[in-house]
């Protein structure tokens, strides 16, 4: 059943999205923030946090140097994509890298291939840039966040560490 979904996922679900798509694109990431929030407090965010994002979501789908992807299914998104092309310090010889921002499936479509479709058509997008080094950051409690990108044959390269001071 599930391949049966994968193939089903065609190319044409997955699009660019705009500024109508806007409300269900910040449902989404409201989903994924609660599921962050009940790991770690580390996530809390401010009660106006919706507000915050819809405009920040606004002003990321007018630049040129990000993209948010969509799937839809049905008329409904189902998961979005958010990256950016960032520049790296002119030591490096690739000087330019592609940074997946956020990648958000809605739990009851995830396993069914959106993710990897996702990261397909994001992955094409950055070559159409010249861009071959793709980055992402993931949560270290968030196991299958961490199987998903994994899978993808992404590594983990840097460590990031944080601690709260008073």
């Amino acid at each position: 059943m599930v391949e049966f979904l994968r193939d089903f996922i065609e190319d044409n679900m997955i699009r660019e999205a705009n500024v109508d798509d806007t409300e269900s694109i910040v449902d989404l990431w409201e989903e994924m923030m609660n599921f962050h929030i009940q790991k770690s407090s580390i996530y809390d965010i401010k009660p106006d946090a919706r507000q915050i994002y819809e405009f920040y979501l606004k002003k990321i789908l007018k630049n040129r140097d990000s993209i948010v992807l969509v799937c839809e299914i049905e008329n409904k998104i189902v998961g979005y994509l958010m990256a950016e092309e960032s520049q790296l310090p002119p030591v490096y010889k690739e000087d330019k890298v592609g940074t997946i921002v956020e990648l958000c499936i809605t739990e009851k479509h995830r396993n069914k291939g959106i993710g990897e479709k996702l990261v397909e058509k994001i992955e094409k997008w950055f070559v159409s840039k010249d861009i071959y080094t793709v980055e992402c950051v993931i949560s270290d409690f968030n196991e299958i966040s961490k199987d998903f990108w994994f899978k993808n044959k992404y590594k983990p390269y840097n460590l990031i560490c944080i601690k709260k001071i008073s």
